[in-house]
């Protein structure tokens, strides 16, 4: 019992029950039981006692101590320090107390009835045994019991702890079949605890009750209760279990389509990723349901996902549960709630659980580091088994953790996946994205609208940065179908921006710094023809592109190898590679296949694929390696300078690794280089995962996460970590923290 003075959750109850008793225990040897009964409600008196032996007890090895003997009783008076207690051999045992009466007047009776039951339950090989009745021993707390519980009820429980960690298991019964609050569990089954799959990883407490017939659960809980059974609950017939998690009702059943059909009073009241969100027309239902064992009575709005219907007063929960599921960051998932699952019951009628904040609140201290606790009650005729772990976790170091950073959503439909745009004041970046009223919108790295405007047309492709001035204020350059814009930093048109063009541009805007002095070059693709614009919109006359007659298929790029220029493009079934003025720097005339990909630069070669799935490279001398790759026609390319990575249906290459991911819609594959590392995404459009993979094809830990478009990484804030930006749904998107 001595470590029990400094246990972080046992300390409190050794000094409420044990204190009186304690100078006693501590100069006791024996290897047998020791008992000790404690008398009264406030644990004031007690009894001890054990057999006997020559050893057990030395009174000369008490330190400052004085005895005396009272003859007439046959009782050795014993004071230490300011502790006073009395002392008795009867019938084999050592018996000893605090209180003279109860060493005077004891009897030894063999038969104590429900006690020696109860007794034979107990682990002879446990630290710590005890018996209570109802609610009058402090460690009736360990229970997490805030509803009285076990009042009327007998209770075992073995103990075992080490430092800061506390395991128990035990019994509880009661002779009165229906006056007690566990009893409403008779005649049901227990179930599996599922709620903690949908419950978030930060959940502060869960109270899960389960049965696998629910009109006999609530039968049960009317007669407790001496009320007449609702039966207008008809849909709770198909669950087998419900719960409270913090200001939510989670329902379990087998089929949600029969519940969501059966629920007549609702009408939709909005969708979050996918997921309809409905306004419920009985807010007060589950006030008769849940009481004794939980009170609500505002379930204002629900939702489905999977096999659970959940309730709560506050569209924000419901909002705030649905992003944890999708991200699959619930307490099933969590590291602390894996630690202590080996110690927990398959099935349980009754499960408690708190966090370290649910703990404190429940045992009224502050407890640090207690990430997941649960107690289990099991239920079995007239007995409940009783199971639980209090245990400090703790925590290994995690390489990745994801959380919703923040949620930006547009006047209108998103048109395409936003991108990042740098801050020269901030040096941080800024989101761009388009609606579908072609409005632009700059939105900052903590989720603020910067500005919204109007543009004359989709952007095409990626929007470029440029310093027109020298002078490190950056401005936005891009293209539209029929106009050129700069714009600077807080949206205003940069003259003489907007270039109107009569026909139609049909490329993304190429942006050229030739040798890195920001004397820029802006060229035009426009079917068959390229036209050269410096940095602040003006024709460059000394570019001129004799087109061969087919129209240019794929972005013009600019590739610096060794000290000489390329610009590199496709047109028709030809490649074209020129030099800085237009003219043909290396002589291309091979016809290719070419597939739908865009021009990299890997290895020092101008790299594609055929639609026969052959990779294809162009080195600086005009000779052409291809390599079959075995690619269907519809495939994916991307590269570096020196990786490279492919995609086929739920075939992802990665350099040389190959990862079969689940049967899918995959978008493009998209390489990432921030802080000295490549990272790889790809996004399951029918799923709504979005995956990601560093440059050895190994998952980042704890993806996929939710989203349904592909995904653009970057380091926002500048701070540690990373920033993960995808669509959630038509007018949003979402921005991930990847700590």
């Amino acid at each position: 019992m001595s470590s029990s003075k400094t246990h972080a959750i046992l300390k409190n109850i050794h000094n409420k029950e044990s204190k009186n008793a304690s100078s006693l225990l501590k100069n006791l040897n024996s290897s047998k039981p020791i008992y000790i009964a404690f008398l009264n409600q406030d644990d004031a008196d007690y009894l001890l006692l054990t057999e006997n032996d020559s050893i057990l007890f030395k009174i000369d090895s008490f330190p400052n101590h004085t005895s005396e003997r009272l003859t007439k009783i046959n009782v050795d008076k014993i004071q230490v320090d300011s502790s006073q207690f009395y002392t008795k051999i009867k019938g084999g045992y050592f018996c000893a107390s605090n209180n003279l009466d109860i060493i005077k007047h004891l009897e030894i009776n063999n038969e104590h009835g429900e006690f020696d039951k109860l007794t034979t339950t107990l682990d002879d090989k446990s630290i710590t045994s005890i018996v209570f009745k109802d609610l009058k021993s402090p460690y009736h707390e360990l229970f997490l019991d805030e509803n009285n519980l076990l009042e009327g009820r007998v209770s075992t429980i073995d103990l075992g702890y080490n430092e800061d960690n506390l395991i128990f298991n035990g019994v509880t019964t009661s002779q009165d079949t229906t006056s007690t609050i566990l009893n409403c569990f008779s005649k049901t089954v227990p179930q599996k605890i599922n709620a903690v799959a949908i419950a978030p990883s930060e959940t502060t407490s869960l109270v899960s009750l389960t049965y696998n017939d629910f009109s006999t659960f609530n039968t049960n809980i009317q007669s407790y209760r001496n009320v007449d059974i609702d039966s207008s609950n008809s849909f709770m017939s198909f669950t087998n279990e419900i719960s409270l998690c913090d200001n939510a009702i989670i329902l379990h059943s087998l089929d949600t389509d029969l519940i969501l059909e059966t629920i007549e009073d609702k009408t939709t009241h909005e969708s979050f990723r996918d997921i309809n969100i409905y306004k419920f027309g009985r807010p007060d239902m589950f006030e008769t349901i849940v009481a004794p064992f939980f009170n609500y009575s505002n379930a204002d709005y629900f939702f489905i996902y999977k096999d659970f219907v959940v309730f709560s007063d506050a569209v924000a929960s419901l909002k705030s549960i649905i992003a944890s599921a999708l991200n699959h960051n619930t307490l099933s998932n969590s590291e602390a709630f894996i630690n202590i699952e080996d110690n927990l019951s398959d099935e349980a009628s009754l499960f408690i659980f708190k966090n370290s904040k649910g703990l404190s609140e429940a045992l009224d201290r502050n407890l640090i580091g207690y990430d997941a606790n649960v107690v289990q009650y099991i239920y079995d005729e007239n007995y409940a088994h009783i199971n639980g772990v209090i245990q400090k976790f703790k925590r290994k170091a995690v390489a990745y953790s994801i959380n919703e950073f923040f949620t930006a959503s547009l006047d209108a439909q998103l048109l395409s996946t936003p991108q990042t745009v740098k801050n020269h004041i901030t040096k941080a970046y800024d989101i761009a994205a388009q609606d579908v009223d072609n409005n632009l919108y700059l939105i900052s790295s903590s989720g603020s609208v910067l500005w919204k405007k109007q543009l004359k047309g989709k952007i095409l492709g990626k929007i470029e940065q440029i310093d027109m001035y020298k002078n490190g204020r950056l401005q936005l350059v891009f293209a539209t179908p029929n106009h050129i814009y700069i714009l600077d930093r807080n949206g205003n048109d940069v003259t003489p921006s907007p270039l109107k063009f009569s026909d139609d541009i049909t490329q993304p805007l190429s942006v050229f710094d030739y040798d890195k002095n920001r004397n820029y070059r802006l060229l035009v693709t426009q079917g068959k023809s390229l036209l050269m614009y410096d940095g602040k919109g003006k024709r460059v006359d000394g570019f001129n592109y004799n087109n061969n007659g087919f129209v240019i298929s794929s972005q013009p790029k600019h590739f610096r190898i060794g000290s000489k220029d390329y610009i590199a493009f496709k047109t028709g079934d030809y490649l074209k590679i020129l030099n800085r003025q237009g003219k043909v720097r290396i002589n291309m005339n091979e016809r290719l296949r070419f597939s739908d990909n865009e021009l990299f630069l890997y290895q020092n070669k101008f790299t594609s694929t055929s639609s026969l799935g052959e990779l294809i490279q162009v080195d600086t001398k005009g000779t052409m390696h291809t390599k079959n790759m075995n690619l269907p026609e519809n495939h994916y390319l991307e590269t570096t300078s020196k990786t490279m990575v492919s995609m086929t249906d739920n075939i992802l290459n990665i350099k040389a690794k190959r990862l079969d991911l689940d049967y899918g819609n995959y978008s493009d594959p998209k390489i990432f280089y921030l802080n000295d590392k490549i990272y790889v995404t790809t996004t399951d459009l029918d799923s709504k995962k979005v995956y990601l993979f560093d440059s050895q094809a190994k998952p980042i830990p704890n993806f996929p996460i939710f989203g349904t478009s592909a995904a653009h990484l970057q380091n926002l804030d500048k701070a540690s970590g990373l920033e993960l930006i995808t669509q959630v749904d038509d007018n949003s998107f979402l921005v991930y923290k990847l700590n």
